[in-house]
């Protein structure tokens, strides 16, 4: 009889330890209390002509690569037309003085990295991976030989959300605890439409400000060189927002506004709030040898690529799978 595994979150960690535990034989359920999958990969679609039904990315902004594991993945996507190179150069706004800087080769998507996600769910459904979104998790006990998630029995379970989520599922009030100590980065995600062409930046570390942390060339980003702009605020000024942050809306649009001497108006726009954002790394606690937690929380340098690794090693937190 092949182990029966829960993943609990259909983010980027739980679809790839999804992955590693179909290829060894296990029988796969993910459970996702979202009407999307993906996680923290945020997607909103605009409502007004010319642009309607067209996807922004809300949530991370893009992905990088420095894995030769992750390369194989994305060398797969690439040959699907799933992704497109972006950029390898950020400008940099600091004390209103505007610098470049060149990092690695930035990835983008043309319908969102949501929709890499919704593509793994597909090839996974394809494997035998039972993927159920809508469906909240409100409890998960680990007994001597045996999970349950909820009512249903498991042979182990695989939290792939961040630790002080998984902390409020969990029976086990000692781990709960431990979990609760990780620290989590907020923010606001704003996007708009301006009535001209589309700025000439590709993306924008904004330093020092009060209100924006980094603003993004949506059109370029995507591909289309649609004039939609993407801005996320830093922590310190979204925590303080989260309850009201549709409130906050018109303010990170002006700032974005200022910061890249926009004049032209603005046609439509939005905002998201995003409670659990980033994280700063953290310290993987000891679980039962059928439990197990993924996610970019446990790595140096948190991101998707990272939360894709982490996923891949899963079995080496599962010892009752070995």
């Amino acid at each position: 009889m092949p182990a029966k595994v829960a993943i609990i979150g259909s983010g980027i960690s739980g679809i790839s330890a999804a992955h590693k535990l179909i290829a060894n034989n296990c029988a796969v359920t993910i459970f996702d209390q979202g009407k999307n999958p993906g996680g923290r990969l945020g997607l909103r679609s605009l409502r007004n002509s010319p642009f309607v039904n067209r996807p922004v990315d809300v949530g991370a902004a893009y992905f990088t690569i420095s894995d030769s594991v992750f390369q194989e993945k994305v060398d797969q996507w690439q040959s699907l037309n799933l992704i497109h190179k972006w950029t390898d150069t950020f400008h940099v706004f600091n004390d209103y003085e505007i610098t470049t800087t060149t990092g690695p080769m930035r990835y983008g998507t043309k319908n969102g990295l949501r929709s890499l996600a919704i593509h793994e769910l597909a090839e996974l459904t394809k494997l035998g991976v039972k993927v159920l979104q809508e469906r909240k998790i409100e409890k998960v006990i680990s007994n001597l030989n045996s999970v349950m998630v909820d009512i249903e029995e498991f042979d182990a379970v695989v939290l792939a959300m961040p630790g002080i989520q998984a902390a409020r599922i969990l029976e086990n009030d000692e781990i709960a605890n431990q979990l609760n100590k990780q620290n989590w980065a907020s923010a606001l995600s704003a996007w708009f439409v301006i009535d001209s062409d589309t700025p000439k930046y590709d993306a924008m570390f904004v330093n020092n400000h009060e209100v924006v942390s980094l603003i993004i060339n949506d059109g370029k980003r995507r591909g289309d060189n649609a004039p939609v702009i993407n801005v996320i605020t830093n922590s310190t000024y979204a925590k303080e927002r989260l309850e009201n942050f549709a409130n906050y809306l018109d303010e990170v649009v002006d700032h974005a506004l200022e910061i890249w001497n926009i004049q032209s108006e603005v046609v439509e726009k939005g905002i998201t709030r995003w409670s659990i954002a980033q994280p700063s790394p953290s310290v993987r606690i000891d679980l039962p040898s059928n439990m197990a937690i993924v996610g970019d929380a446990y790595s140096d340098n948190p991101r998707i690529e990272s939360a894709w690794l982490d996923g891949v090693a899963v079995l080496n937190q599962l010892q009752v799978l070995n």
